[in-house]
């Protein structure tokens, strides 16, 4: 009743997506970067690994920790194209065989503990730490780095909600914090380094009411 350890194990595809599809370039709106699709990419396909236990205490609190293993063939990746002295280019290719490993936490503490005050209020977080590979394989243009970490994927990603919930449940308010790592950007093509995205801070504060009926 209170613990519980779960095994899991899946096959699941990774689309591309239509751009991503087209022999075309765009303009990443997001980026302002050129992009080129490709025609010839073909489904990721994925296996899924998972060990979860999962600990459930009477006074509401939780706590998850879950190791995982996601082995990917054919990894659909940005790579750095060949492009202008001053425009930088992205293509789209498949990669020969990629992996993601790690651990994750996951947690919720109430604040009831420190007093009567407290009783509204709760802790929720979760972080997680990775390791990730990916070798490029003969589809990728001359590629600085042939075994690289996957692109996007941070060593560690955390998020802390402070949350309350009013009795009754007619009002909800939270703050949430979130960081992740250092991730790679973009792959660089014939010695230039590749381009990474920086470590990322936010804070967001939310309410929420239900009107009485």
């Amino acid at each position: 009743e209170t613990f519980q350890l779960r095994f899991g194990w899946s096959q699941t595809t990774i689309r591309p997506d239509l751009r991503e599809l087209t022999d075309a370039s765009y303009i990443d709106p997001i980026t302002d970067i050129l992009t080129r699709g490709n025609s010839g990419i073909v489904p990721a396909d994925v296996d899924n690994y998972d060990i979860r236990a999962e600990w459930h205490f009477s006074s509401g609190d939780n706590l998850t920790v879950t190791l995982f293993d996601k082995e990917i063939t054919n990894p659909i990746e940005f790579f750095e194209s060949a492009a202008s002295d001053t425009t930088i280019a992205r293509e789209i290719l498949n990669a020969d065989t990629a992996y993601v490993r790690g651990i994750e936490f996951e947690g919720l503490k109430r604040l009831g503990f420190l007093g009567s005050h407290f009783d509204t209020l709760f802790l929720h977080g979760s972080l997680t730490v990775q390791d990730s590979e990916l070798e490029a394989g003969p589809r990728a243009d001359a590629p600085t780095n042939p075994v690289r970490e996957m692109a996007g994927a941070s060593e560690y990603v955390a998020n802390v909600m402070l949350g309350f919930d009013s009795p009754g449940g007619q009002h909800t308010a939270s703050i949430i914090y979130n960081v992740f790592g250092e991730r790679l950007y973009v792959a660089g093509r014939n010695g230039a380094p590749d381009g990474f995205e920086q470590p990322f801070h936010s804070v967001d504060l939310m309410f929420s009411s239900v009107p009485r009926h």
